[in-house]
């Protein structure tokens, strides 16, 4: 019926847009670390920052909105170093690139 084929298509097209944000819109930090970021930030790849203090020792001082703000848009360091904007997934929300960024800063070691 009509209904019927409008709820299947409501249902499809809900699907279609779930697939279009990473991860399923987790905002859990650590598993988008875990998918995306672990690359770069456990083995300092292109000079990205492990997870430990030392190694943003001069970042957190800026505080947590430009760290926010370099991940979701991208930054090159003044040493040419470059964090790609969303971590190189466009499809990343600017929430989950927050909650991200969070996670990594309260997980330094």
């Amino acid at each position: 019926t009509g209904a019927a084929a409008m709820a299947s298509a409501a249902e499809a097209a809900k699907s279609a847009a779930a697939s279009q944000v990473a991860y399923g819109g987790t905002l859990d930090g650590s598993v988008i670390f875990g998918n995306l970021c672990t690359g770069c930030h456990t083995s300092g790849a292109a000079g990205a920052p492990k997870l430990e203090k030392a190694a943003w020792a001069a970042r957190l001082p800026e505080g947590v909105p430009p760290l926010i703000s370099h991940a979701i848009n991208g930054y090159q360091g003044p040493d040419g170093n470059m964090m790609p904007a969303k971590g190189g997934n466009p499809a990343l929300s600017d929430a989950q690139v927050e909650a991200t960024v969070k996670w990594m800063v309260g997980n330094l070691k």
